[in-house]
């Protein structure tokens, strides 16, 4: 590519001019949550470098949901909750007098969905300076639930903020019945299927999975966030032992993302004209070259497979093809690592191999740099600027990631200018309606007879297997959900044994569908 000037930058392309990260380990003596971001946002501002007074300019204030305010999800946190308008409540403590208050829905992909929104807003002319803020205080919140501590966190400045994503539960009633809801019990879903695809024993599976995770833990210790700052082995990540049991086979608790941390990340954009007024140097600008969302088909008994995802493929092709580059021109990857399973599947979406010299993270994955909840991605994104002002022209990728590879977004990063006019957040609306509309398996709630098993895994308590969690197919193709019989002998057997493929007898116990192995 030629050389491309800052002056050749339209008035009315949004640039990201400042971000910041807060890992904070004090327990229960820790940030609250508009604390943590409070403090976040303070040190984004100071990191724009702006002659002037650049907190005077922020007419938009967006923050991503919390977990603790996740709705239909009823937990101590959530009832807890005493936030009604965060974006207010921010700006108020900030002392900022921004008009727009926007707050996502859940989902890993928000971070993405939030500067989509906001940098088309900024094209448009509709707002001029945006701070987006989001983050995590469960390690404090329920560090003080346990202790009998006062949580009486909560403040209500008044108003509702603009809420944009989809709001939907991230499964159905049947799902839910049946154990798909908590991520740790519906990833090893697509590990086993994934498993079945490459045609690998449970053992060369484990130690694939934890070679690339290991390179994933060598980042995480060298980042100065990091929730967990270590260097684990491939062969410490595949170990079952007391402080790395199974949690859904065949993940180990060092293969799960941990969301019990106090971390947040903070970022302003902004128009590169109000950038020049503000006299913020070029060399904190980085650009987006490119912006996508999309959703696979929603509910997970209707995929096709779980093993792929049409979304990420049309998703990242198509922020390829704005930006104008490829997945080799890329400097940098940032993939969304909640479980391995996630970024295997984008990995086979965008060819790429575990040992790519770039590296798939530049952040150290949820299981290692922490899970701020839905947030992380904002982690990534900052972590991803920095990279780019330190090497002027290079592009990065950073994915995200909602419910259960069901919400995605990418974006293409660069502190390359960028030249002429800033159209650069795809139109998904057509691909969505191509995904919602494609050909969905026959399912049955309600199975009888003959079947074997698509994919499986057998969920774990601190003390053993507890339940298995079956997808399988009737003898006439059609698919169906069930768990088994809470019999140690069964589940200790298929936590050991190949179960993909296995025959068995499905019924109904009167509340759920019940899988009964053929030995």
């Amino acid at each position: 590519m030629t050389d491309i000037s800052y002056s050749n930058v339209n008035d009315n392309t949004p640039v990201l001019v400042g971000n910041s990260q807060l890992t904070d380990k004090r327990g229960v003596n820790g940030y609250n949550y508009l604390e943590m971001l409070s403090e976040v946002s303070k040190k984004a501002i100071l990191d724009c470098e702006a002659s002037n007074n650049l907190s005077e300019h922020i007419d938009t204030v967006a923050v991503v949901r919390f977990v603790a305010d996740t709705p239909h999800r009823d937990s101590a946190t959530s009832n807890l909750w005493g936030y009604p308008n965060m974006p207010r409540s921010l700006s108020n403590s900030l002392n900022l007098s921004a008009t727009n208050e926007i707050y996502t829905t859940t989902g890993g992909n928000s971070p993405q969905l939030a500067i989509n929104e906001l940098a088309n807003r900024i094209k448009d002319n509709q707002i001029d300076c945006a701070l987006l803020a989001g983050g995590e205080a469960l390690d404090t919140f329920v560090g003080r639930l346990k202790e009998g501590l006062e949580t009486k966190w909560e403040d209500n400045p008044g108003g509702e903020p603009e809420i944009i994503g989809k709001s939907d539960d991230g499964t159905n009633d049947h799902e839910k019945l049946h154990g798909l809801f908590d991520p740790s019990a519906v990833y090893p879903l697509f590990a086993n299927a994934l498993r079945s695809l490459n045609n690998q024993t449970i053992r060369e599976h484990m130690e694939d999975t934890s070679e690339l995770f290991e390179r994933f833990s060598e980042v995480a210790s060298r980042n100065e966030f990091a929730w967990f700052p270590i260097h684990r082995s491939a062969t410490e990540i595949a170990e079952i032992k007391p402080e790395n049991r199974m949690i859904g086979l065949p993940y180990t608790k060092y293969m799960n993302s941990i969301m019990r941390v106090n971390q947040s990340s903070a970022m302003v954009m902004m128009s590169a004209k109000k950038a020049r007024e503000l006299g913020i140097s070029e060399s904190k600008w980085v650009f987006i070259y490119s912006g996508a969302c999309l959703n696979d088909i929603w509910n997970l008994s209707d995929r096709s497979d779980y093993h792929s995802s049409p979304a990420i493929k049309a998703c990242t092709d198509k922020v390829f093809d704005l930006a104008g580059v490829s997945v080799d021109d890329l400097d940098f990857l940032d993939l969304y690592s909640c479980f391995p399973s996630a970024v295997q599947i984008a990995m086979k979406e965008l060819s790429l191999e575990k040992n790519d010299p770039r590296g798939l993270t530049v952040t150290g994955g949820l299981p290692y740099f922490g899970g701020p909840g839905n947030a992380y991605v904002l982690n990534s994104i900052a972590t991803m600027m920095n990279k780019l002002r330190a090497m002027p022209g290079k592009f990065g990728l950073v994915t995200a990631n909602g419910w259960y590879i069901t919400k995605h977004g990418a974006g293409v990063f660069s502190s390359r200018p960028f030249e002429g006019e800033w159209n650069q957040i795809a139109n998904m609306s057509n691909m969505q309606e191509t995904i919602d509309l494609s050909d969905k398996p026959k399912f049955t709630e309600n199975p009888e007879g003959n079947c074997s098993i698509e994919t499986y895994t057998v969920v774990h308590s601190r003390k053993g297997p507890e339940k298995g969690i079956i997808i399988g197919r009737l003898e006439d193709g059609k698919r169906f959900l069930a768990n088994t019989e809470k019999e140690a002998g069964i589940l200790e057997y298929m936590n050991k044994e190949d179960m993909l493929n296995a025959r068995g007898v499905v019924s109904s116990d009167g509340k759920r569908n019940i899988f009964r192995l053929n030995y």
